[in-house]
């Protein structure tokens, strides 16, 4: 049974394959540029700083949900606004 470890990660249009005789892993896209290399520390950081970054940016949509919720049951006189 060939490793696990050693085998192509597809993820949609970008995925990650070992280099072989080497510990490194090189990335690639689908359509076009070239492959980029790093170790697997390097592809779980950028992994890690991806998640932050979504993690952000959802927070930034739930603010901006609460807002337009609020400011609609603001213009309604008869709405209860659920953040007041």
């Amino acid at each position: 049974m060939p490793d696990p470890r050693s085998s192509r990660i597809d993820i949609g249009p970008f995925h990650l394959e070992p280099v072989p005789d080497s510990a490194r892993w090189r990335a690639g896209a689908r359509d076009e540029g070239a492959p980029v290399e790093g170790g697997w520390s390097d592809w779980v950081a950028l992994a890690h700083r991806v998640l932050r970054a979504d993690e952000l940016w959802r927070g930034l949509e739930a603010r901006g949900d609460a807002w337009d919720e609020g400011f609609a049951a603001a213009t309604d006189a008869a709405a209860e606004n659920p953040y007041r």
